[in-house]
């Protein structure tokens, strides 16, 4: 341990007249000597004090200071603290190859010339001290990077892991729980109706929530279970041997104590409950940590659909039902029932978007001005699913999504449709809104769950400043990366306002401006280039 403050030397001779000299040398020096009459007393000085040298006298009459000198050069703690040998003068060429290779870096004679001692301790002092600061600031950048990896693992509101860290953490449990054939459950968890607690108490009210929230879980959960903010209002936990009866009992008691319990501060009081996706699996068979997500995804949308505050199960198939529990249904039924059931679900679809639109121009005849976007948007989708051989079914998920994407604005009356201007801080606060409202919409119809994940990560931006999830990267799903370029180009081509839209020049700067920061930059050269070969402009305008 450090026993001093400031920097300090340490003096091994019994010669008192010696130690009265060297004292004497260096009184002008912010320094403290420490003085000992025999190398018994050094192992005991040097474990209490950081000495910046040594000085140490020899003679031919006693091998103990070479032996001390060894011994602190084979200690790690000691090894780099330099060691000056003092000598009579005519002992110095005889001892002079014996003290190197015991590791001393210089030889003083007897006596002492002050100025020579002088100038030495004050070569080693300046390496000392420089080698302090280093210390210093070495100690204090890994602490702050321990701190700045700290922050990359949380999440900034509620403190607890972020998804990408959750992501990780699951990978490892998976293949822990693999390797030792050890059970393993997850739990998806999404607070029921929470737009409502953020719209009717504001959102500070919100973050209230949320942290109050994680508060009571984690009283809920041991030291080895991870906990997190998947995004929004998920949550995401990982219980490491923890079957599928514990799991259920763990979650039915997370529900209980954040459903039983009122939400208040000084303004406000609302309870608040808790839907909860299940998956447990053991060993072997646990799946991929892609597929456990869905697993826990799909269990947590089954609770919302039965009425929220429960808790559903992921329920596997029956081994032995079919030739293999990871079978897919295709192997189960014929080519003609498949054709069958896929064109069942497809006309659900279709049904629901029609009666969808019929509601929405019952209301409103707004949804007029969005049509010629949709077939605009619709021409540049299938232009850049060409480009990226993107399948027959897909662009059709695209074309389902950017139905309900507009539909739902006129809906909700969305005015920033009408102005070419800033948005009011209602209309921006609407649009904030609408990623989760869009996620609510969807979550009612499970066919509609592709279209889900574009809508709901379409305000996601690449440099992860977007929302609502702030999701950056690939960490944002592909289809909702192309959802949003080919909306904003539509935008800006072809907006819905009056104002004329933007020239090939300056639509080719603004993705440029942005590719990185708010699209994807491969997609961006993508478009780029189907801009120059493809008639997607006016070409009157173009002309001007």
């Amino acid at each position: 341990m450090k026993h001093n403050l400031k920097q300090s030397i340490l003096l091994v001779d019994a010669d008192s007249a010696n130690q009265d000299s060297i004292r004497t040398a260096l009184r002008d020096l912010d320094l403290e000597v420490v003085i000992a009459d025999a190398t018994n007393d050094v192992a005991q000085l040097v474990s209490h004090y950081d000495f910046a040298l040594i000085l140490l006298a020899v003679s031919p009459a006693s091998l103990s200071p070479f032996e001390t000198a060894m011994v602190l050069g084979n200690n790690e703690r000691t090894r780099y603290i330099p060691v000056i040998f003092l000598a009579e003068s005519e002992y110095v060429k005889t001892l002079f190859e014996q003290g190197y290779a015991a590791g001393c870096v210089d030889f003083l004679h007897k006596p002492i010339l002050p100025k020579v001692l002088l100038a030495k301790v004050k070569v080693f002092l300046e390496l000392d001290a420089r080698q302090r600061q280093l210390e210093f600031a070495t100690a204090t950048i890994q602490e702050q990077n321990l701190k700045l990896e700290e922050r990359a693992i949380r999440d900034s509101l509620t403190g607890l892991y972020n998804h990408n860290y959750l992501l990780d953490q699951l990978a490892r449990e998976i293949s822990l729980a693999r390797r030792y054939g050890s059970p393993l459950s997850v739990f998806m968890l999404d607070l029921d109706f929470f737009k409502d607690v953020n719209d009717t108490c504001g959102h500070p009210f919100g973050d209230f929530v949320l942290n109050t929230f994680a508060g009571r879980v984690q009283k809920n959960l041991r030291e080895s279970d991870i906990f997190g903010r998947y995004g929004g209002e998920e949550f995401l936990i990982i219980l490491p041997n923890i079957d599928e009866e514990q799991a259920g009992m763990v979650a039915e008691k997370i529900r209980k104590k954040v459903g039983g319990t009122v939400f208040s501060n000084s303004r406000y009081r609302r309870y608040v409950t808790v839907s909860i996706g299940v998956y447990s699996g053991h060993g072997a068979e646990i799946d991929s940590v892609g597929r456990v997500i869905d697993f826990v995804d799909n269990a947590l949308y089954q609770a919302k659909a039965e009425g929220r505050n429960r808790v559903c199960h992921h329920s596997a198939p029956v081994v032995g039902q079919y030739a293999g529990a990871d079978e897919h249904i295709s192997n189960m039924i014929g080519t003609t029932q498949q054709s069958q059931l896929t064109a069942t679900v497809d006309k659900c679809r279709a049904m629901t978007l029609a009666s969808f639109e019929a509601m929405v121009h019952s209301q409103t005849r707004e949804y007029e001005v969005l049509a010629d976007r949709n077939v605009f948007f619709t021409k540049v989708l299938d232009c850049l699913a060409k480009q990226l051989n993107i399948p027959e079914q897909l662009v059709h998920t695209f074309r389902r999504a950017i139905k309900l994407h507009d539909l739902f604005r006129c809906y909700i009356n969305d005015s920033s449709l009408e102005i070419d201007g800033p948005l009011t801080k209602e209309q921006e606060e609407m649009l904030l809104d609408q990623p989760v409202m869009l996620l609510e919409l969807t979550s009612m119809f499970d066919f509609f769950a592709s279209e889900r994940v574009i809508l709901h990560a379409h305000h996601e931006f690449f440099d992860g400043t977007g929302y609502p999830d702030g999701l950056r990267g690939n960490e944002i799903p592909m289809a909702a990366r192309i959802f949003t370029l080919v909306d904003s180009f539509v935008a800006m081509v072809a907006p819905v306002t009056k104002k004329n839209g933007k020239s090939r020049a300056e639509v080719k700067k603004e993705l440029q401006k942005f590719s990185g920061v708010q699209f994807d930059p491969f997609l961006v050269d993508i478009l780029m280039r189907i801009i120059e070969t493809e008639d997607l402009f006016d070409s009157e305008r173009e002309e001007k």
